[in-house]
């Protein structure tokens, strides 16, 4: 079990294979249930929270495998963690009192909104991204290399990149149509399916991230 739990194949094949059956199982029995379970609060909502609860309490659990500089990695790791989380749940749209996305452009180029508010959410973005540059910066030149070396971590590390991709190219897929064709929107029936696409997907961030941190343990513990 350990030795197929550290294949690079499984966690593509688990998420491809545990994808699939939640596509299947709804799009095959309930469909015209499909739009109705991703809302706030519905089942898809609920396995998502579940899955980075997991992910923040195995990240805790883990923390021991971060000697020296790699506490920093962590400590980055988990913030970007906790930033997935507070995004999912939507606290941008709560944040400013004039806007409901203070993170876009649109935000800082409107001259109504208060300064303050700019220069806080400016501030805040600017960490992100360098949280982001941080670990783009160290790991990418690695995880090129080790990819085509079957490195297991790197490939679910992999996957989880392809998954973040899709889940916001599917997100955006509606809007970006109707701005080609002239206004013409998809039907309802096909934005109902992109919705799907898009919260099934996402259930798999929290889930895939914990597998990179325990198979990271695992491996770790067979090093030493």
């Amino acid at each position: 079990m350990k030795k197929m739990f550290l294949s690079p194949f499984f966690t593509p094949l688990f998420f491809l294979i545990a994808w699939g059956a939640i596509l299947a199982v709804v799009l095959i029995f309930f469909p015209e249930q499909k739009f109705a379970i991703t809302v706030d609060g519905a089942i898809i909502d609920i396995a998502t929270y579940t899955g980075y609860a997991l992910l923040l309490c195995g990240m805790l659990y883990f923390f021991r495998d971060y000697k020296g500089k790699a506490k920093l990695d962590w400590v980055v790791f988990f913030l970007l963690a906790v930033c997935a989380l507070l995004r999912e749940a939507g606290i941008q749209h709560h944040l400013s009192s004039t806007d409901s996305t203070p993170f876009k452009s649109r935000f800082f180029l409107n001259p109504n909104n208060p300064l303050s508010e700019k220069i806080i959410f400016g501030l805040v973005l600017l960490i992100v991204f360098g949280m982001l540059a941080y670990v783009a910066i160290k790991y990418t030149k690695h995880l090129i290399t080790s990819f085509f070396k079957m490195n297991t971590v790197t490939w679910s590390t992999a996957v989880l990149c392809c998954d973040l991709v899709f889940a916001k190219f599917i997100d955006r897929f509606p809007a970006n149509w109707r701005h080609a064709h002239d206004g013409v929107s998809l039907t309802r029936d096909q934005i109902d399916l992109c919705s799907l696409l898009e919260e099934s997907s996402e259930i798999f961030l929290p889930l895939v991230a914990l597998i990179i941190m325990w198979q990271y343990h695992l491996i770790k513990k067979e090093q030493h």
